[in-house]
């Protein structure tokens, strides 16, 4: 059978009471980090841009406005709605991640998903249960594929937009062919080109954002009879052989699905920075919470990850968000800041002397040997103090992972330093508990008026009167 057409099967068969509690928690937890990042993202370059071109191009159009928008709380067309929430979703680089897949589910997932709902009456379940199929699908091919995908490609970009049509064709009860047919479509506008890093990352965001939509796209079309090939996959001129420069295992692409669930295993970050940066974090706020003294520093050797080092080895960031994909200045901020928060990233950052002179002193090293744990990218600071003692901390998973998740409480703090300058304490808090009732919801739109819509006439600066 035709990989498309296996995953054409999951998508159409699967439902809500049938996934593990284990699993609808985590399925529940991924929809309320998403929120967060989608509101605070809004803000973002990225999100503000696609918001313009949305009023520019609502302004023309007359037809209906049934997504919604939740940066602003405003509906417009779902193609345009997955787009931005898509690209304010990823803009901080707060959203989660899969870390043997190099990859970014939710922003095109469930921005994609979220739309598709908006559009079509369907209950809460559904829209569950179509995050989940997202996930899993495009977590296995994330893994299938990689590394030597992401070598060139941005997998959130690339892999994330079959995720976005399975979460959508799941949400609009697609059959299993037109499933499939979603998928064939999805594969032939796979794209997103790692050549935008380091000087322009926040065309991330547009990566997302066009994953998200183009997935939805696919979708609606395969919805109305147009398909795409059931072989996007494994065909001569298909997705692995144009994108995968390494041999694909079939069964990595299909182990345990429906029964193994890959999602359980998504990090929620607890960082705001790009995810290679994260293991040398972790050991730099080891060293730090010694009371290390930065004035008393003569060097740092940061070793890490070979392919960490490829994606986030940028020594001189020259804007706030660069500094984001940089190990060697998130190192200098760890150690001085001992934090490593939002607010540490705002545009002064740059000049902070301090910080400089700790960057100034760090130098980063491709370790071969880091790269033989299985799906971990360790890393390791070492710290040669002026009295020339040496102190070094290594960190092989990240705050976040699943070997050390977030506790309710800390993913509760992290969506309300995300969501109360745009929508305020009161209406976070009341959206954070409100995502538990939409199991209970028979319309998924109901549940968005009567927990999202209702905080329009607040006088936050996002929301409508």
């Amino acid at each position: 059978m035709l990989l498309g057409n296996e995953y054409g099967q999951f998508i159409s068969r699967l439902c809500w009471p049938d996934l593990p509690a284990e699993v609808q928690e985590k399925t529940l937890d991924l929809v309320t980090d998403w929120m967060a990042n989608t509101v605070a993202g809004f803000d973002s370059e990225i999100g503000q841009a696609l918001s313009a071109l949305d009023q520019a191009q609502n302004g023309k159009s007359s037809g209906e406005t049934n997504s919604i928008v939740l940066g602003n709380l405003k509906k417009t067309h779902p193609l345009q709605a997955a787009l931005i929430n898509g690209g304010a979703c990823h803009a901080l680089e707060f959203d989660d991640t899969y870390r043997s897949g190099l990859y970014h589910p939710g922003a095109p997932v469930i921005s994609a998903a979220w739309a598709a709902a908006g559009a079509t009456p369907v209950s809460g379940r559904r829209f569950l249960s179509a995050v989940a199929a997202g996930y899993e699908i495009s977590m296995r091919l994330a893994d299938a594929v990689n590394p030597g995908h992401n070598a060139t490609w941005h997998t959130t970009g690339t892999v994330g937009t079959f995720g976005a049509a399975a979460g959508a064709a799941h949400c609009m009860g697609l059959d299993p062919g037109k499933s499939a047919g979603a998928l064939g479509l999805a594969g032939t506008q796979a794209a997103g080109l790692w050549e935008i890093l380091p000087g322009f990352a926040q065309a991330k965001g547009l990566h997302t954002g066009k994953a998200a939509q183009s997935g939805l796209l696919a979708a609606l079309l395969a919805n109305q009879g147009v398909l795409g090939p059931f072989s996007i996959f494994e065909g001569p001129r298909g997705f692995f052989k144009a994108m995968a420069p390494e041999r694909i295992c079939r069964k990595t692409c299909c182990a345990g699905l429906g029964e193994e669930w890959r999602l359980t295993r998504t990090t929620l970050k607890a960082y705001p920075v790009c995810g290679h940066t994260m293991t040398a974090i972790e050991a730099a706020l080891n060293l730090a919470h010694e009371n290390v003294d930065p004035k008393t520093i003569k060097t740092i050797e940061v070793r890490a990850h070979p392919v960490s080092v490829g994606i986030a080895g940028n020594p001189a960031p020259e804007s706030a968000l660069e500094a984001k994909f940089s190990i060697a200045f998130c190192v200098a901020v760890a150690l001085v800041k001992k934090r490593i928060t939002l607010s540490d990233f705002s545009s002064d950052i740059l000049s902070d002397p301090a910080v400089l002179s700790v960057l100034s002193k760090i130098s980063l090293v491709r370790d071969d040997v880091l790269s033989r744990r299985n799906g971990q990218r360790p890393a390791r600071v070492s710290i040669k103090f002026t009295d020339n003692r040496i102190r070094s901390e290594t960190a092989h998973t990240r705050k976040g992972d699943p070997e050390n998740p977030l506790t309710r409480l800390e993913i509760k703090n992290k969506f309300m330093e995300l969501v109360r300058g745009a929508w305020g304490t009161e209406p976070g808090e009341s959206v954070f508990n409100a995502v538990r009732l939409l199991p209970l919801y028979d319309d998924f739109n109901t549940w968005v008026k009567d927990h999202i819509l209702i905080w329009q006439t607040d006088k936050s600066k996002h929301t409508t009167e």
